[in-house]
């Protein structure tokens, strides 16, 4: 083309070239032209760069106190976005405070009110520290939510999931009562596990490609449960498989301070924040708590009272333990008080728990029987009776519970059941709580007694008299192993009252209450005898010789008021022996049993012969059988028993001595089983030879059979009697041999030789048994006829 141009250009005229010079140049300055105009597209990794930026420079001048809702906060726009399609404007008081420093990076220690929106204060932070670091499934587990019980961990992925519905990132939820293995193939490629501590140490020591190595920020809610004792050895195997860099965020209504507790996670320079530390109350405050104070035997009598009286509400009933959930919602299902009744507890498989939270949360009007797996963090939607059946085990307990209900500027009412023994030191405890307790009389004339109707259930159902007896026992059992005795004392409680009240006869038998009764009446009169029987310090001879006589009261010597304490300074050898004739130990050794090493020291110098066995022969002499050793290892024992005054028995010898006689009955042991080994080999070889036999005996009577018929089927000509010139020889014939030959247990096939004799009586048995019934001229015509016939 650039040719053709050049050779149009040099023909062409003057003006026709400069027409072509002024279209070329300005072809060339719109290029120019074009080129400088374009923008510059930047890609979406350099927008995202950008925009974090941007986001981290905004932390440090940002006033969280100022900001009325979350569209100030420095976040994303996805997760702007997210909170905004969910209805999550305003923040709370804790949210304001604990979100800024999360984003930060600083490790906090969050506590506020029950139902005061911790959940999104740590959700938040963890969707932006992942979204900083531009995270993605490539790179495994990021963060990590750990939460004491399963119903909470649903709770808080279910919020998770309204929250980060924006995002890119991957959620999952790990916890008991699913299948393991699908669990692992996913669980690795997921960017915020949401999990129960039991179940990710399960994955932690079973998966071999889980790995939390790169895991960027750790959150424990309600961590003053998860961070006591009953969850300290599956934390501390936990913490070992993370990072030493990392966040760490801990939420809970009631904040642990224990310095063990927080140095076991590593924290760096915590962030305290308690927003309601400076407020009148530390429940919410439009929660109305009561306590009644009331009987064991009348627990029930009320509950069901409160019940009918209270039909159209939801209400949440929280007891110490399974067995006593068990019991009542049996019970209450009889009982039929109105309402729909759920229980909740620990010993129910997973998907049962799950459909009875979302039951109860759907419903308008229900009762759920519960123990404190109900107790921390769940949010049940419109809750308005907390009733406390048994006495919690201390403030914290008491605060979680009643936080289930008046939730997030809230009203609801909460009612504590106490015992006459449980009411002042329980209500002081609350009271310095800054909890809020008033006291509510009982209405005698509306409380309905239900005692009768559940002994006769009780004796018409087996099943549900078992029950009330796990329940019995499950209650006595949760009160004795309170740590906080001021509270619960098992002494107090009037067993056979509330056996009673349960629809039992009489109460069960409390096997451990028993043993703890009998060591501590033990400890008291061993403490009684011991200060009874405690020697006077005396410093003079003549004080000690006035104490020997005088009189002591004691109350240990059966009818006798007075006894006269002995002076055991100056006690012989002979009356030494004499009180272990008799069998009195001392004072201080009253209640104390002789050990087997004193009385073998004791029998020893008294010169008895231990663990000898005494035997008559026929002649009536003592043959000394036992114990079986030689004679003379026997007298070496003696001697250097003897050479010993108070030496006792030597352990060093004795046990070499067992160890011999161990070997020699080992052998004989060896021996006779090998024995009994050899008599079953011979009796089932014995048996092997006899069935040969038998089949030996069997095969020669058919052979014989069959040489009968052959020797007379051939006709005269095969007769022995015809050839009467020759002399009968004996015939072999092979088979086995005889039963006095055979003699191995492997049959060979042997020749016998058949008598001359033998042969011919058998064939004069064969020619007797031979009748055609026909003449001797009708046989020889037709043998006659048949050799005419055969040529």
């Amino acid at each position: 083309m650039s040719i053709i141009i050049n050779y149009i250009y040099i023909m062409a005229t003057k003006d026709e070239k400069m027409d072509f010079l002024k279209w070329k140049n300005n072809k060339r300055r719109k290029q120019t032209q074009s080129k400088v105009s374009r923008p510059i597209v930047k890609k979406s990794w350099q927008i995202e760069a950008e925009k974090i930026e941007n986001l981290e420079t905004l932390y440090t001048d940002f006033d969280s106190s100022k900001a009325d809702v979350f569209e100030d906060f420095p976040l994303s726009t996805k997760t702007k976005a997210a909170l905004r399609k969910h209805g999550f404007t305003k923040p709370t008081a804790i949210q304001k405070a604990s979100i800024l420093p999360a984003l930060k990076g600083k490790d906090v220690l969050g506590a506020a009110k029950t139902g005061s929106g911790k959940t999104l204060a740590f959700l938040i932070p963890i969707l932006e520290c992942l979204y900083r670091h531009r995270w993605n499934s490539l790179d495994g587990p990021g963060a990590l939510i750990i939460s004491p019980t399963r119903e909470l961990a649903l709770q808080i992925f279910e919020v998770l999931c309204k929250v980060g519905c924006k995002h890119d990132f991957s959620a999952g939820l790990v916890i008991g009562g699913k299948d393991l293995k699908e669990e692992a193939e996913r669980v690795c490629r997921t960017n915020v596990v949401v999990c129960t501590p039991g179940r990710l140490l399960q994955h932690l020591d079973t998966t071999s490609y889980f790995k939390l190595e790169n895991l960027k920020i750790l959150v424990l809610d309600e961590a003053d449960r998860i961070l006591d004792l009953g969850f300290s050895t599956t934390i501390n195997a936990i913490l070992e498989n993370l990072p030493s860099e990392r966040q760490t965020l801990l939420f809970s209504a009631t904040q642990t301070k224990s310095v063990k507790n927080l140095a076991r996670l590593s924290l760096c320079y915590p962030v305290y924040i308690s927003v309601h530390a400076e407020s009148r109350h530390s429940t919410p405050s439009g929660l109305k708590q009561r306590y009644v104070t009331c009987q064991v035997s009348d627990k029930i009598n009320m509950l069901y009272s409160f019940i009918r009286n209270h039909v159209k509400t939801k209400t949440l009933v929280f007891v110490s333990s399974c067995k006593q959930v068990q019991y009542l919602f049996a019970v209450l299902c009889r009982l039929r008080p109105g309402v729909p009744i759920m229980h909740l507890h620990g010993r129910m498989n997973q998907p049962r728990r799950m459909a009875v939270y979302q039951e109860f949360c759907r419903k308008k009007f229900a009762l759920l029987v519960a123990t404190d797996i109900a107790a921390r963090g769940l949010d049940f939607p419109a809750v308005d009776w907390v009733v406390q059946m048994d006495c919690p085990e201390d403030v914290d307990t008491y605060i979680h519970r009643v936080g289930r209900t008046a939730r997030f500027h809230g009203s609801g009412n909460a009612l504590l059941m106490l015992l006459p023994s449980e009411k002042d030191a329980m209500i002081q405890q609350l009271t310095s709580k800054k909890v809020p307790v008033l006291k509510s009389e009982i209405n005698i004339d509306k409380l309905t007694k239900v005692d009768g109707r559940l002994q006769s259930y009780c004796a018409e159902d087996q099943e549900l008299k078992e029950k009330a007896k796990r329940c019995f026992v499950a209650y006595i059992k949760s009160v004795h192993l309170m740590k906080n005795k001021a509270i619960f004392v098992v002494k107090d409680l009037p067993l056979n009252d509330y056996a009673t009240s349960l629809g039992l006869a009489f109460p069960p038998r409390v096997r451990f209450l028993q043993r703890s009764m009998a060591k501590s009446k033990t400890a008291s009169t061993d403490a009684k005898r011991s200060i009874d029987d405690k020697p006077e310090t005396v410093k003079d001879s003549t004080k000690s010789e006035k104490a020997a006589d005088t009189f002591d009261i004691s109350d240990d010597e059966g009818n006798d008021l007075f006894s006269v304490k002995r002076d055991t300074t100056n006690i012989t050898d002979d009356e030494e022996e004499q009180e272990e004739d008799l069998n009195l130990p001392d004072a201080k050794d009253e209640n104390k049993k002789r050990s087997k090493a004193k009385e073998a020291k004791r029998l020893l110098r008294k010169g008895v012969k231990i663990n000898q066995k005494i035997t008559f022969d026929e002649e009536g002499g003592v043959d000394e059988s036992w114990p079986p050793v030689e004679g003379a290892a026997l007298n070496e024992v003696e001697s250097e028993v003897e050479e010993k005054d108070a030496g006792g028995i030597d352990i060093n010898k004795a046990k070499v001595e067992m160890q011999q006689r161990d070997v020699k009955d080992r052998e004989k042991h060896r021996k006779k089983i090998a024995a009994k080994h050899k008599e079953v080999r011979l009796k089932a070889k014995e048996e092997r030879r006899k069935a040969q036999r038998q089949k030996e005996q069997n095969k020669y009577r058919d052979n014989e059979d069959d040489h009968s018929e052959q020797s007379y089927s051939s006709g005269p000509d095969n007769d022995p009697e015809v050839d009467g010139d020759n002399e009968m020889q004996p015939i072999e014939v092979v088979g086995s041999s005889s039963v006095e030959d055979n003699d191995s247990s492997s049959p060979k096939k042997k020749r016998r030789k058949i008598e001359p004799e033998d042969f011919i009586k058998t064939n004069e048995d064969c020619l007797a048994n031979l009748n055609t019934g026909m003449t001797l001229q009708e046989e020889e015509n037709l043998v006659l006829h048949l050799l005419r016939k055969k040529q």
